[in-house]
């Protein structure tokens, strides 16, 4: 059996099919290039989006957008492949342009323009001769707080170094003492007494007291006239202190005080009160040099007169207060000690009485 023989494709078929083939080949060859053009597409994007991560942009609002910082210091540039690519997305992706100066110092705030804590312009071209810029200077450009106000405590413990400083120097000085009479109601006996109660109070011109305590005199007997304070925080109203060209003056409100004598016995404290603490002179007995009378003193001047031993004296002061003036170096210059003072006094030769006065005690004249 022969073979059959093979006729041959005629030519419009054969040229047909080659078509078909060549189109078939074309769209296989689009759709490779396709998926070749999208994954690079993609690789790119991921490249991008890789390079956004590692930067320091923001997206806050869902948009990436670089920092300044970036795009000066080259570490996150876009390949020019990626940017005919993705020219769309490069473009969203600038950093827009009135963004670029938000960490920028005003233009306004320092002439050098080296710091956004400088001062403000209109302070920038000082030459901090003046102690507020000098106070602004040295705290970063703001104002100094004003110095810690000095508390009642601290301003006793000025106080009594002064007088214990003076006290222990036995420094001379210049004293005086006036009390003037404001009140005297008494019965028939107290009152021709007057004159004899007065001068043992130390009240009226004639019984003023002054004294120049001489290098001599206060060699042995400072304590007549000048005392160490002994106050404490407790002993005032109020303490205050102004200093001003290296001199500091203190004003001190003393608390009120009293003493009592009952049937001819003491029944208080002696010597105890802010009055007698604050470097007055006072002791015991009746002396013409104790600055204040209280009711110790007093009974000791009339203990000795028939009809006097069993007395009753109340005495109290009130509006006591204390000015002392202080130099650079804590030494006293100069003390003035304010009060008003009321004795009350009965069983005194069976008659009683009352006396009001007030006293100016004045040390001045420290020669140091």
């Amino acid at each position: 059996m022969s073979k059959k023989e093979k006729k041959p494709m005629d030519a419009n078929v054969k040229s047909t099919l080659i078509r078909c083939i060549s189109a078939v080949l074309c769209v296989a060859i689009v759709i490779f290039g396709s998926s070749s053009i999208s994954n690079k597409v993609n690789e790119n994007k991921l490249k991008v989006a890789e390079t956004l991560s590692g930067g320091s942009a923001s997206a806050e609002n869902g948009d990436d957008t670089f920092d300044d910082t970036s795009s000066d210091s080259g570490d996150a540039e876009t390949p020019a492949d990626e940017g005919a690519v993705t020219g769309d997305e490069t473009q969203k992706d600038e950093v827009p342009a009135d963004d670029s100066s938000s960490d920028a110092a005003p233009a306004d705030t320092s002439d050098s323009g080296s710091s956004s804590d400088a001062a403000p312009a209109d302070n920038g071209g000082s030459s901090s001769s003046s102690s507020e810029s000098n106070t602004k200077a040295s705290s970063g450009g703001k104002a100094a707080p004003a110095s810690k106000a000095k508390t009642t405590a601290e301003i006793i413990s000025i106080y009594n170094a002064a007088t214990k400083k003076a006290v222990d120097a036995k420094v001379p000085f210049q004293k005086t003492r006036t009390t003037t009479e404001k009140k005297f109601d008494a019965g028939a006996v107290l009152k021709g007494m007057k004159d004899i109660v007065y001068k043992f109070m130390g009240v009226g011109d004639a019984n003023k007291f002054s004294e120049n305590v001489t290098k001599e005199e206060a060699k042995d007997n400072y304590f007549k006239y000048l005392q160490a304070s002994r106050l404490t925080a407790a002993d005032v109203s109020s303490a205050t202190i102004k200093e001003a060209n290296g001199t500091s003056t203190i004003t001190l409100v003393l608390k009120n005080g009293s003493s009592t004598v009952q049937g001819g016995k003491v029944t208080s404290a002696v010597n105890n009160t802010a009055l007698d603490k604050c470097g007055i002179a006072q002791g015991k007995e009746d002396k013409s040099y104790w600055d204040h009378k209280n009711a110790e003193n007093i009974f000791a001047a009339i203990d000795e007169v028939p009809g006097c031993k069993s007395a009753n004296i109340s005495e109290s002061y009130s509006g006591a207060t204390v000015t002392l003036v202080v130099n650079a170096n804590g030494q006293m210059t100069s003390m003035v000690v304010k009060f008003n003072f009321r004795a009350e006094m009965s069983k005194v030769m069976g008659s009683s009485g009352t006396a009001e006065a007030s006293s100016v005690v004045t040390m001045n004249n420290f020669k140091w």
